[in-house]
């Protein structure tokens, strides 16, 4: 008989509700706008230009939905890998690739995910999913995972980090909260390439969105640094 650890127990769980709540927002259509929400268009338009100017080999995209902004920038890489925890979400997702040979959506929960092996990965996009992530598991999990990610992004490759962050009832996008992750992957050893704050206006509510673009430098911050 193999007995499970109270930690893998409530790893179990966290996955359990992650695919059970989003499969059942996506069940009910586009919940949250994504392709249709004048706002969502002018963060992705601030999203592409933020990463717009290179080649990117191989990219990993996390928490992709339905692929808006997947089939956006698979022009700019080789090989795209886009993941998300809801089945629905990503067979709509295959549905409207069309002829984007270079992208494989995977139904998969991004905790769960062998980032590192494999790995390496020359743009890593974490887009509106980390504080999800954060409300789903402990800081440690979600502190491991971005350490995970700078081992699986090449020397020299990217991670674009964006939240939207607004004092409205929902906690998990309080601004401290939003700082204190994108603060997390700087404290891991990605150098802030760039930030930028995108506002915009989406259904009478006022939003920033938090834009980093880091850089994973050829010698990564040691654990004594």
């Amino acid at each position: 008989m193999t007995w499970s650890t109270p930690i893998e127990d409530k790893r179990m769980a966290a996955d359990t509700k992650a695919r059970t709540f989003f499969e059942e927002l996506w069940g009910d259509g586009d919940y949250w706008s994504l392709e249709s929400s004048d706002h969502e268009r002018g963060r992705y338009a601030a999203l592409l230009s933020t990463i717009d100017g290179r080649r990117y080999p191989r990219a990993l995209e996390l928490g992709c939905g339905a692929g808006e902004f997947t089939r956006l920038v698979a022009p700019l890489a080789d090989e795209l890998v886009a993941l998300d925890v809801a089945p629905t979400a990503i067979k709509r997702a295959r549905e409207q690739a069309g002829d984007l040979t270079c992208v494989r959506f995977l139904q998969e929960n991004v905790m769960e995910y062998d980032a590192r092996g494999n790995g390496p990965w020359d743009l890593v996009i974490v887009s509106e999913t980390i504080y999800y992530l954060g409300w789903l598991y402990s800081f440690f999990d979600v502190a491991w995972l971005a350490s995970e990610l700078l081992a699986a992004t090449r020397p020299g490759g990217r991670l674009l980090l964006a939240d939207t962050q607004a004092v409205i009832e929902d906690t998990l996008v309080r601004p401290w909260i939003i700082r204190t992750y994108h603060d997390l992957f700087s404290n891991v050893g990605f150098e802030v390439e760039g930030e930028r704050l995108h506002r915009g206006i989406k259904d009478g509510v006022e939003l920033d969105v938090l834009i980093s673009l880091y850089r994973h430098a050829a010698e990564a911050r040691s654990d004594a640094a």
